[in-house]
């Protein structure tokens, strides 16, 4: 068997577009994401739904 058939992927120009919101929204993700975490765990104390339980 030989190696498998090579394949390029590209975006589209309209797949382009959606460039710069992904990347912000990255950007929040690694910004934010410890303090979203934490407050969702806070959430789910207060619900009776923490760790462990």
């Amino acid at each position: 068997m030989g190696a498998p058939p090579r394949v390029e992927y590209a975006l589209t120009p309209f797949g382009e577009t959606l460039l710069g919101p992904v990347e912000a929204l990255g950007a929040w993700s690694v910004a934010y994401g410890d303090a979203v975490i934490e407050a969702q765990e806070r959430a789910e104390e207060r619900a009776g739904r923490g760790r462990g339980r």
